[in-house]
């Protein structure tokens, strides 16, 4: 997560300032600084001008959810994690991130909506499933994990009408036609009815969402038109 995240999620977008001290503090006040609250790094950037902060949970954060609030956690940031990172994967992390952030900003200023649960890829990959899809006579057989599952509640009056699950999957443009078709089918093959999806969620009912950037913002637009153009049978 970066300041920005924090700071329209628990704060307002004029908080930026005390944000990024909130923050820094956690951090021990500087980058790669090991046993605090938070773990800061400065993400990649080929733009003049200072790169963006992003912050992970450290070791001292992770003692403190669990023995001070009692939350499960069996994960915290190591530093030598950080040489594996690529800037893609970060980026892709953070616009995660980024947009359940803002799914939860949202559904608090909505009268008949709100966002109940949410789970997302860390979690997921320990119980992910593996499907089967056949192409040109061959099959293979895939993993899914999903980036996230939302689960928003619609009420009216206090009163229950409707559950929305959202199967919430980040794309970036990095992935080819045949890629990403396969990435498709193979979602597809998981939400079958009475099939892996049900066992995971305990429900039938999905939304698959596509959130795209695409590599660059000047071609999130065109990745968004070249994925909606698809014309493969099996998929529509």
């Amino acid at each position: 997560m970066g300041a920005k995240d924090v700071a329209h999620l628990l704060y307002s977008p004029s908080s930026m300032t005390y944000v990024r001290g909130l923050l820094s503090s956690l951090a021990g006040g500087t980058d790669f600084k090991t046993a605090q609250y938070l773990y800061r790094f400065q993400l990649p950037s080929t733009s003049t001008g200072g790169a963006e902060k992003i912050y992970t949970l450290g070791s001292k954060g992770r003692d403190f959810l669990v023995n001070e609030l009692g939350l499960p956690v069996d994960w915290y940031f190591r530093p030598y994690q950080q040489k594996h990172l690529s800037y893609s994967q970060v980026i892709h992390n953070l616009v995660l991130t980024r947009f359940l952030g803002a799914a939860a900003a949202w559904a608090t200023k909505q009268p008949y909506f709100k966002l109940v649960k949410t789970r997302i890829c860390y979690e997921l990959a320990k119980i992910s499933a593996r499907v089967e899809i056949t192409n040109t006579g061959k099959t293979e057989k895939l993993k899914v994990i999903p980036d996230a599952w939302m689960l928003f509640e619609k009420s009216k009056n206090d009163t229950h009408q409707h559950w929305y699950p959202v199967l919430l999957e980040i794309d970036r443009g990095m992935e080819y036609r045949e890629k990403f078709r396969k990435h498709v089918r193979s979602r597809l093959e998981f939400i079958k009815k009475g099939g892996a999806y049900r066992k995971v969620f305990e429900t039938e009912a999905v939304m698959i969402a596509y959130v795209t950037t695409g590599d660059l913002p000047e071609y999130r637009e065109t990745r968004r038109k070249a994925m909606c153009a698809l014309r493969d049978p099996l998929i529509l």
